[in-house]
């Protein structure tokens, strides 16, 4: 579920290009979405949470590049793959002085891209170990729990919610993209809101948290929830 629960923002000018990276990105089970330009790309990165941008270089107005230096000035969470062709190729090199994980030049076979996203996705290296809040223990690849030396037995749909505030530990992670990323709603609305909530209800009992006065899951009126304060 966590894998296939990846969120991708795929940027290009192309129609066409465009098109056909978030249709091979999609079949092998990644959330993706999709833009034309990179102001467009700028702000949906500012409203949502992504694993990974696919950006090409050369776009009019807002490129690549400048679209990488927006999420580094905005201290945004994600990586950044830059897409370019052969005459830009020394552009895409410089950029991974900066942030960028990797570049795919044009044309590219679709195997490449799907190797490199994927090698950029597993890379995250929280899978393998422990990741804590206080005494509140999470391993994301055995999908197991514990408060203090007790593990706590947990739905999947409880996991995968504390396990995404995990992942975004310090920031708040809005309603809409946990119902994208644990339920897997395209586009939810507050009617979706009781799944979440009878969810959240629930993980707090089973951690030993009180609604009231939260140690673990925090609510943000109007926001989200995240994991302490």
């Amino acid at each position: 579920m966590l894998h296939s629960s990846k969120r991708i923002l795929v940027v290009d000018d192309d129609p066409g290009t465009c098109a056909l990276i978030t249709d091979v990105l999609t079949s092998d089970g990644y959330s993706t979405s999709s833009c034309l330009n990179g102001r467009k790309a700028c702000e949906l990165l500012e409203q949502e949470q992504f694993d990974l941008v696919l950006a090409d270089i050369k776009m009019p107005n807002v490129t690549g590049i400048d679209l990488l230096r927006h999420v580094q000035k905005k201290r945004i969470k994600t990586r950044v793959i830059l897409i370019t062709a052969y005459a830009s190729l020394e552009t895409a090199v410089e950029a991974l002085r900066g942030e960028a994980v990797d570049y795919i030049t044009k044309p590219f076979v679709l195997h490449e891209l799907r190797q490199r996203v994927a090698e950029v996705l597993s890379n995250d290296g929280d899978t393998d170990r422990d990741l804590y809040y206080e005494d509140l223990r999470i391993n994301l690849g055995a999908r197991r729990v514990w408060v203090g030396e007790g593990e706590v037995l947990l739905t999947r749909q409880e996991f995968d919610l504390l396990a995404c505030l995990f992942e975004w530990q310090g920031c708040t992670v809005s309603w809409e993209e946990l119902l994208r990323r644990v339920w897997g709603y395209r586009q939810p609305d507050k009617d979706n809101m009781g799944a979440l909530r009878s969810c959240i209800r629930r993980l707090r009992q089973k951690l030993g948290d009180d609604a009231r006065s939260p140690h673990y899951i925090v609510n943000k009126w109007g926001e989200g929830y995240r994991l302490g304060e």
